[in-house]
Order: C-alpha cells, then structure tokens, then sequence
C-alpha cells in the first residue's frame, strides 16, 4: 500500500468513526446543557394582582336616557360617567372586568338623585339581566341568586342602593362570588355620577410557584384557566373563630359550599398549582371529620366555616349544633362522596407526607369502610348497593337523576377507597393484616365490578344495575379508567367505546340517551377530567389531550374565560332539567373548581408524582405525546420538583432537565419515542446498545418505551440524539 492510500485510509477510518459517534457526541454536548426555564408563563396567570379588580371597558345599552363619559368608570378620580334615565331600567351601563372576579363590587358614586341604583352581576354577557344571572323561576332551587353558604349572606345577584346624598363608595352587603359583568342602571328616571366600579377580591390569594407551559397554547390557556377556577372557588367562614381557614367550595357562583367528593379532585389540581395549597386542602378535608354520622356517612356538603379542629374529631355524631347542612343538601344523601373523602385522605398523606394530621383521621375512614362493607351484599357480588337509608334520598355526583342500585362509578370510588385505607393502615398505622385484608375485599369488589357490570359485547362499562336503559356511561367508564379498575385491554376498549358513541364536538356526552332517567345528557368536565387521568394512565395521550384541546378550548373561548361547570350537547352554558328545581338550567356555573385540567396536564405531559409520601421518591415520567416541549414546576413539601423537556425537529434529539430539592431522590423515565437511543447524563453515556453504560447508567433498565434511572438526586440533564 502507497503512503497515499494509507493516508486515504486513514482519513476514511477517522470520518467513519466521527460519523459513527456523531449522535452519541451530539447526545453528550446536549446533555452538559440543561434546558432553561421560559418565564412566559407568568404571562398566562388570569389571577389580578392586589386588592380589587376594576374593569377593562364599558359599554352602553338600552334607551329611556343618556349617558356621557362613558369611560370615566374605568377609572378613579378622573372624568366621572354621567347616568340619566327617563324610565326604569332604561339605558345602562354594562362594566366589563375583563376576567371573572369575586369578592365584593364596590360603585365609586359622585352624585345621584331620584330612583335607586341597582347593579347587577352576571359569569357570562348573555345572562346579565336585572336581577343577575340569577335563576327567574320563583319554583328554582337557586332563584333570585339564592346560594347555600353563609359567607356571601345577604346572598343574590343583583344590589340595589338607595341614591346616597353625597359622595360615596357603595359596597354589595354581601360577597358576590363570581362575575366579569356588572350593569349600573336606575329603577325609575333619575341620575347618577360613577366614578368606577371594582371587585375588592376575596379568594384565595394562589402563589403559583407551581406552574406549566408547553409549545401548545391551547393546552397552557387550559391549565391556567382551570387554575384560576380553583382560585375563585375558595371561601373564609366568617364564624370560624381562630385562624379563619381557607376551604375549597363546590363553585364561587352558585352554592358556597363544600362537597367531599369534589375535593378528591380538586385536590389534584391543588397540590400541582401551589405549595400554599396544602394547607387549604387539609383544612377542607378536616371540615368533614368532625360531621361523621353515626352510620359512618359524611354529609352530602358541608358550610365552609363549621368548627373543626385538627386533631381527635371525636364521637361519630353529626354536625355541630347550628352548622347542619344547608337546605335541601342536607336532606339527601350521596354516600359515593363519602368514599371519595377517604381517598382524598390518603393522597393528601401521599402529596404532603403529614402524618400527624392523618392519624386522627384513620378511625373516620375505617367507620367509613365499615358502612359500605355493611350495605353490600351477596346478592350484589359484594358490590355497594346505593339506597335510600335512614329515610334520606339517594343522590350521586349527577344530582337530581334516579341513583338507585349498583352504580358502577360508586363503586369504582369503592374500590379505590379500599386500597386508599389499606395504603393508610399500612404506612401510618403500621398495621400490615388489616391492609392486607382491605387489599382482599378491593380485589373482590372490582372483580364483582367487572362481573355485574363490564359488557363484553360493547366494550364498555354500563351505568348501573337498575337503570331501565342498561346505558353505557362516560362516568362509568371514566371512573373505572381513572382508578385502576380496568386492565389494558379493557381499558382500550372502553377508551374506544367513549370515542366511537359519547365523542361530540364539544367534549364527551354523559350518556347516548335523551330519556335515560338515570343521566341526563349533557357535557361533564368533572368526568372528563377523570377521562383524561384514564387515558394517559392507560397509554392513550393523544386521547387525553384532544379531549383539553375540544372541550376546554370551546369553554374558555365561549365563556367568560374560564372552564364551566357542565356543558350542554349543544356546547352551551345550559344544562335544563326539566320537572325539577334546576328546570332553568342557567344555575350552571361558569368557574368550577373540579373542571380542572392541571392533573392531566402535570401529572402526565410533565410527569410528577409522588412515589413516597411528601415526594421523599418522587418520578418524573413525561409523555410527549405530540408536543414539542414542556416545563413546569410543582410544589413539593422539601421545596421545588422542576422539569424541563425539549424534542427536536424529526425527534431527532430529546433533552429532558430534572431539578429535585435536596434530601429527595426519584426515578426518571427519558423518552425513546419509538427506537433505541443512547442516552447522556451529564456529560457521560449512561445507555447505549441497549443496556446501561458506565457509571452514569447504573441501575437504569428498559420499561416500555423509556429508559429508567433510579436514584437521581439534585440536578440532572438527560438527552439523546439521532
């Protein structure tokens, strides 16, 4: 061989090998380089910084008078808007906050003279009608703005003032829970000078040092929408006499309450969005402790500000004197939110790692478990039958509808409530025999569950024993796919089923029928919630995020700029039921805590969980799906859990940064996205060919399509490429 030819040689031996190593270099240079934080985010906070909330712009409407300086109510001090009517409720002046604000509305007045001022307040533009968008059917369970809490009385959703004789702020007697609409008009002819109109916030006032973004703008309006929908749904009970804790209520509109079952979700939410969370989840969760009845039921809802302590909450005995349950809530039962409390309870512990306010709890929960035990039978496979106990109605999460017989979503709650106490007699009681007899009986009610009621033949769960229709459900089979009941192939056939039968164009449809008295057809974002838990916990991503990107999307470009309530099939704001207290079907509030997408979103595209109780093991598992980068955020109780992704163009390279806060350790799932990788950890080959590399990849292994590392502690940056 000439020197040249060997030259030649050479020079192809050194580009094959450069070429050769060229993704394993590029997968080493990447990983010495962690992916930074966006502060974009902070961008998409709706929550108003400070004291009050004051409007974005004014319109005017009607006849019967004349308004100048319109736009003096937009700001203190300045030009005031002049209001002259020469008939009732002629022309009027409509504020718009520009988000939904609750708290207290407050009018800066001038001057006024003649007929009295009312302002009326409304969610939505299309509702705000003199009295509000309060319920006008004098037979409503909410009409004339009527709520079930104590913290907004006098309640209503409309005020009207006696013109003051000087200049004056006028505040609403009561707290007004939500709006971003507020009419300013005269009930007869008469005049008024308006120096400006402002909420003077009272909610709960959120941090968020837990936060989310990703290359998907409809998926972050998504998080941060649902966000601020918990944000508006906190309440402080005036009567509480220390410490005035913060609760999460059923809605900030409509009933100021708390339910049990709405919290387990919420509470999902909660911990993702900020640290200060804990606190408040704990206290709304304590509410119930002390109201046990002697059956072991919790109450269907509680007030916000009934006096429990933590700690011993004593004798199983009801509510305390004067703090029973309001209304006609107090009548009824809804024992599936019993089950719903106990789980709460035990991811609470596993969120927080506060054992010391568990431990009290653990006698409640076991009565809790005991009724059900009591009321399943061997006729039912061992399943919970709902009844009307005790003289009180049966109820479930879809109140009114018929809720009679072995109900597949209560008994789903069931199942998960089991393994929830058998996880809590096993880490804070210490007691192995009675987890392990609880594990049993979960084990013997979800294979009752899949006996008496999965339907082979459509793929899908079905409602409940004794509902005429023998419908197939979206809770039915969003419940069993968020809490485990399912296995894969079960479970991709009922993710199949809600695609095929219950996907609408606005979100998944309760129920097929239109007559089925056991569901009435409409929108559930509580459910599809749940749906989007299911779908990501069983491998369908694409699913989850196309649910975000249908229903969520239409709701907040629809509405007021936050995620509803419910929904009807036709993609309103309206959920009539006819022949009952909600026939208007306007009671549907427009904020709700529990139409969250923050788990599905941080839980799952960023991939947080604890795996210890208080994140002492934590995992850290994204699913891409579609997206091109994520980051966010989550609160832990040691400090801040911070993940970075980024996926090249033709994923052609994947980087992913994971800070921890010291003293914790967890476990990483990177990405292969469909082919074998060589994964960098820091600078080094942790993987490659197949199998760890080094010292950096010690003890990592192969779990479905990603690449697990234990024992990462602080910072660490993964990445791969080609």
């Amino acid at each position: 061989m000439t020197r040249s030819m060997m030259v030649l040689a050479c020079l192809a031996a050194t580009l094959s090998g450069t070429l050769a190593a060229g993704p394993r270099d590029r997968a080493v240079a990447l990983s010495r380089e962690p992916v930074g934080m966006d502060p974009a985010w902070r961008q998409q906070v709706l929550r108003v910084p400070g004291t009050f909330v004051r409007p974005t712009s004014v319109t005017v409407e009607g006849d019967g008078g004349t308004v100048t300086d319109a736009d003096g109510a937009l700001r203190e001090d300045g030009a005031a808007a002049v209001l002259t009517t020469t008939a009732p409720r002629g022309v009027r002046l409509v504020i718009d906050l520009g988000v939904l604000a609750g708290g207290y509305v407050e009018l800066g007045i001038r001057r006024a003279s003649g007929a009295p001022i009312r302002a009326s307040y409304a969610e939505a533009r299309q509702y705000l009608g003199p009295a509000g968008d309060a319920d006008p059917d004098p037979d409503g369970f909410f009409y004339g703005g009527r709520s079930l809490g104590t913290d907004d009385d006098p309640d209503g959703r409309a005020d009207v003032y006696a013109p003051p004789r000087g200049s004056t702020v006028l505040r609403s007697p009561g707290l007004r829970g939500s709006q971003r609409y507020v009419a300013i008009t005269l009930d007869g002819p008469g005049s008024l000078a308006l120096d400006f109109v402002r909420v003077r916030q009272t909610t709960f006032p959120g941090a968020y040092d837990g936060h989310f973004l990703s290359s998907d703008p409809v998926l972050n309006r998504a998080w941060y929408a649902s966000a601020y929908g918990l944000d508006l749904s906190t309440a402080r009970g005036r009567r509480t006499a220390v410490g005035r804790p913060w609760v999460v209520m059923d809605g900030p509109k409509r009933d100021r309450t708390v339910y049990a079952g709405d919290v387990q979700l919420v509470a999902l939410a909660a911990y993702q969005q900020g640290g200060a969370y804990r606190r408040v989840l704990r206290d709304t969760i304590n509410l119930f402790a002390c109201q046990q009845r002697p059956d072991g039921t919790l109450p269907a809802t509680s007030l916000i500000d009934v006096p429990c302590e933590p700690g011993d909450p004593g004798p199983p005995d009801g509510s305390p004197a004067g703090f029973e349950p309001p209304g006609a809530a107090g009548k009824v039962r809804l024992d599936s939110f019993t089950l719903l409390w106990v789980v709460s309870v035990a991811d609470y512990l596993r969120f927080t790692g506060d054992r010391a306010f568990v431990r009290p709890l653990l006698p409640v929960a076991r009565r809790a478990l005991r009724f059900f035990g009591e009321h399943a039978t061997d006729a039912d496979g061992g399943l919970f039958r709902t009844a009307d106990y005790d003289g009180l109605p049966a109820q479930n999460w879809h109140t009114p509808d018929r809720a009679t017989g072995v109900d597949a979503t209560t008994n789903a709650a069931y199942y998960a409530a089991l393994r929830s106490l058998a996880r809590l007699e096993r880490s804070v009681a210490g007691d192995r025999g009675a987890a392990a007899a609880l594990d049993r009986r979960a084990d013997r009610v979800r294979a009752a569950l899949l006996t008496r009621l999965w339907d082979p033949a459509a793929g899908a769960m079905r409602l409940n024993t004794d509902d005429p229709r023998r419908d197939h459900t979206a809770d039915a089979n969003a419940a069993a796919l968020a809490f485990g009941v399912l296995d894969r192939p079960r479970a991709r056939r009922a993710i199949a089923y809600l695609d095929a039968h219950l996907s609408g164009p606005y979100g998944t449809l309760t129920t097929r029928h239109t007559d089925n008295p056991y569901m009435t057809r409409y929108i559930s974002p509580y459910v599809m919630a749940q749906e989007g838990l299911g779908r990501f916990r069983h491998g369908d991503g694409a699913g989850a995020l196309g649910l975000i990107r249908t229903a969520w999307d239409h709701m907040i470009r629809t509405g007021p700029g936050t995620p509803w309530e419910e929904a009807g099939a036709d993609g309103k704001p309206a959920v009539p039921r006819p022949g009952t207290s909600l026939a208007w079907g306007g009671h549907v509030g427009m904020a709700h805590a529990w139409s969250t997408a923050v788990p599905a979103l941080s839980m799952n595209v960023l991939g947080v969980r604890p795996l210890a109780d208080g994140y002492r093991r934590w995992a850290v598992e994204p699913d891409p799906v579609d997206l091109g980068w994520a980051q966010g955020d989550v609160p832990v109780p040691a400090g801040t859990l911070s993940v970075r992704w980024r996926r090249g163009a033709g994923d052609d390279s994947f980087v992913l940064t994971v800070r921890a806060p010291e003293g914790t350790a967890g476990r990483v799932a990177v990405p292969l996205l469909h082919k074998d990788r060589t994964i960098a950890v820091d600078g080094r080959i942790a993987w490659r060919n197949g199998r760890p590399s080094g010292d950096a990849g010690r003890g990592a292994h192969k779990v479905g399509d990603t690449v697990v590392f234990e024992g990462v502690r602080g910072a660490a940056t993964f990445a791969w490429a080609g």
